[in-house]
């Protein structure tokens, strides 16, 4: 089966924006906002690190934040690919391919899970009620649930939760569904909220930092926490042309792999991501060597670019292993600089990111960037961003237990 897959909308919540739309995130990127604040939504201060990349304008919103977050997101994707709700449910038609949707999440309905838990500890003493069951709001599947539920999607539906490479993974399954024929439109993403229980989790491991997030820098001392959702609609190529759509570009690889090292650090030889990067650029068919360690092919690196000491030590070390020398040519950046670590939508974000750097000819900047070091020593794009025919683009992500995952994204001709 001959298949190819593009992207055809985007919608995009993150903290540069705050639900303003596509176009203000990408200026916003563009300009290297710091979007890296003092944490408002609860009181920080007492963890000794108090900034995170919060969403504005939704003060209100509690256990419902999530699923908020995810139907902004959503529709503003269906919107941009021209896509009306009611069309979803032809694929009741036993004969006709439906389409599906495909969310990442590390975290669900956290905050609807705290919220229960506050309150049981309130009322029952440090022990709470060990008895009470947490909402149905808490459940990692509930975002998916609300969106099939409310636009009546009745393609293939799932919930990825893959650490923090959930929201490329998600993308990564959706592109898979639709090349193997069981899709011809998938609404694919992330979402994740920033809640005190995570924020306090991350605490304990020191992995925050105090002020700003410097991803590559020599001096770099942790990541900040961020939130925020992310929908691509991912549609076969022959059926998008019917529809007559402005296209963002098209997938061409994706890849899942494992360190199997470590229950939070990764291997520090980057080997896990290597192995997903190289899949990727084999299953393109660009992979091939111009000379025995020098490729072309790749124009952009969106890194994971935590700011974390290992971790982008690591991305630097799997990139070398997969590029060779031709990683010292490529332009790499992180946008986690300015909107911090998003966990599910991370990697959504990120995706996006890619699509519009093929789209405009640019590549967003890694701020906070003043000095290199010795373990990461490639081309950071740091402080400014970058015109740049950029024909390809490949989005990395890593998260906790190993899980690594790649992504790549071309122009279409």
């Amino acid at each position: 089966m001959n298949r190819e897959v593009v992207v055809t909308g985007m919608g995009i919540l993150s903290p540069l924006e705050s639900g303003c739309g596509l176009e203000i995130f990408w200026q916003e990127l563009l300009k290297g906002k710091n979007a890296i604040k003092e944490v408002k939504s609860f009181d920080a201060k007492k963890y000794g690190c108090n900034v995170a990349g919060e969403v504005e304008g939704f003060a209100d919103a509690i256990s419902d934040k999530w699923i908020r977050f995810l139907d902004l997101a959503f529709k503003q994707a269906i919107e941009d690919a021209k896509l009306v709700p009611e069309i979803f449910n032809r694929g009741i038609d036993a004969n006709a391919v439906p389409f599906g949707l495909s969310v990442g999440t590390v975290l669900g309905g956290i905050l609807a899970g705290q919220e229960a838990w506050l309150r049981s500890h309130a009322e029952h003493g440090n022990e709470g009620n060990r008895e009470q069951e947490l909402p149905e709001k808490y459940h990692l599947f509930s975002g998916v649930d609300y969106l099939v539920k409310k636009y009546g999607i009745n393609g293939p539906n799932m919930s990825i939760s893959t650490a923090c490479a959930s929201g490329t993974d998600a993308i990564g399954i959706a592109y898979r569904n639709i090349l193997w024929g069981k899709a011809d439109v998938m609404i694919a993403g992330g979402a994740d909220t920033l809640s005190e229980f995570a924020f306090a989790g991350f605490n304990s491991l020191k992995a925050l930092t105090k002020d700003k997030v410097r991803p590559f820098d020599k001096n770099r001392d942790g990541l900040a926490l961020g939130e925020g959702a992310a929908f691509l609609v991912l549609e076969e190529a022959n059926h998008a042309k019917k529809r007559n759509v402005k296209i963002y570009g098209k997938i061409i690889g994706y890849a899942s792999r494992s360190d199997a090292h470590h229950l939070t650090g990764p291997d520090k030889e980057g080997r896990g991501l290597a192995a997903a990067i190289k899949a990727v650029l084999k299953e393109a068919d660009i992979s091939k060597p111009v000379s025995e360690c020098f490729y072309r092919g790749v124009d952009y690196i969106n890194a994971h670019g935590t700011g974390t000491v290992y971790n982008d030590a690591m991305e630097t070390k799997a990139i070398k292993l997969a590029f060779g020398k031709s990683a010292y040519e490529i332009p790499i950046s992180s946008i986690k600089s300015m909107i911090g670590h998003s966990f599910g939508a991370g990697g959504a974000i990120e995706a996006a990111a890619c699509l519009l750097a093929i789209k405009n000819g640019a590549i967003p900047p890694t701020i906070n960037y003043q000095e290199k070091g010795p373990e990461c020593d490639l081309d950071y794009v740091p402080n400014i961003a970058r015109k740049a025919d950029v024909q390809t683009a490949i989005s990395l992500s890593a998260g906790f237990g190993g899980q690594n995952a790649a992504i790549l994204f071309s122009a279409v001709e």
